[in-house]
């Protein structure tokens, strides 16, 4: 895998097979003709559909967010360790800077509708809105998901809005509540996907995406917890691949929680603008 690919894995964490293949099984779900299915009938007044819903509703607030992390990325052709800063305003920014080969690597910024990123080794920057990044990634994500796997908070592909919440079928676990996505949420989105979700944090344990036509998809796992000044984040956030080979592991070092945080992205005139 290039340089360059390796850069934009760590930067998005959109951990699936080649950019090649993304493109190629992406428009094998929109081309295929799709038969229409009624939505699955969920009976909002169910205990367990009721848990769910407080679950996504009641879920730990924060004006700032900056976390120190390590990361390893493993990959059949090498592995790489690194480190890197995060920071996020909520619901408004997320600030990336990484770290690896004893040298700054990228740094990236994005906000609900557009995403920016300078990639020092190569002397190149990328600026888009997340449609531009789709052709790549067969899941649709946004600026919520993002903001919602880094924070290892209650969310739902592609949209992570809570009316898909009745798309799925609800299991009682004992700790845990798990949430596996009905055919009708297969045939919207051409992706099945499970989510299994803690009782006694109302953290994510595991939430696994997997596309229909392909097979390939990626499994999030987070374990263990810190407390950091009344917030709690997990040890590790681990992205793992279905029907593809590799593993990409953030180790959460330090977070602090609502101080003022600075954002700096600036695009040298030398640079050149990646396209795809």
């Amino acid at each position: 895998m290039k340089l360059k690919n390796i850069t934009f894995l760590l930067i998005f964490l959109l951990l699936f097979s080649s950019c090649k293949d993304r493109k190629k099984k992406h428009n094998e779900v929109n081309d295929k003709p799709k038969t229409e299915i009624t939505p699955v009938e969920v009976d909002i007044d169910s205990p367990l559909f009721k848990e769910a819903r407080e679950m996504y509703n009641n879920q730990d607030t924060f004006s700032t967010a900056e976390i120190k992390f390590n990361l390893k990325l493993q990959l059949p052709e090498r592995n790489v360790s690194g480190s890197g800063t995060l920071r996020i305003a909520n619901d408004s920014l997320i600030w990336l800077y990484v770290k690896a080969f004893g040298l700054e690597i990228a740094r990236a910024k994005l906000t609900k509708d557009s995403v920016f990123a300078v990639v020092k080794l190569k002397n190149q920057y990328f600026k888009s809105d997340y449609s531009a990044l789709k052709q790549f990634f067969p899941i649709d994500f946004d600026f919520s998901i993002l903001q919602s796997v880094f924070l290892n908070k209650f969310f739902i592909f592609p949209e992570n809005k809570i009316e898909k919440l009745s798309y799925f079928s609800y299991s009682d676990e004992g700790e845990n509540l798990r949430l596996k996505s009905s055919n009708f949420y297969t045939q919207k989105y051409g992706m099945s996907n499970e989510i299994l979700v803690s009782r006694e944090n109302n953290r994510v344990i595991k939430n696994s995406a997997v596309i229909s036509t392909s097979q390939k998809g990626v499994s999030i796992n987070y374990s263990g917890e810190n407390d950091f000044q009344l917030h709690k984040l997990p040890v590790e956030v681990q992205f793992e691949g279905i029907g593809t080979d590799f593993t990409a592991t953030f180790y959460y070092d330090k977070a602090v929680f609502g101080k003022a945080l600075q954002y700096p992205l600036t695009i040298p005139a030398n640079y050149t603008e990646i396209k795809f």
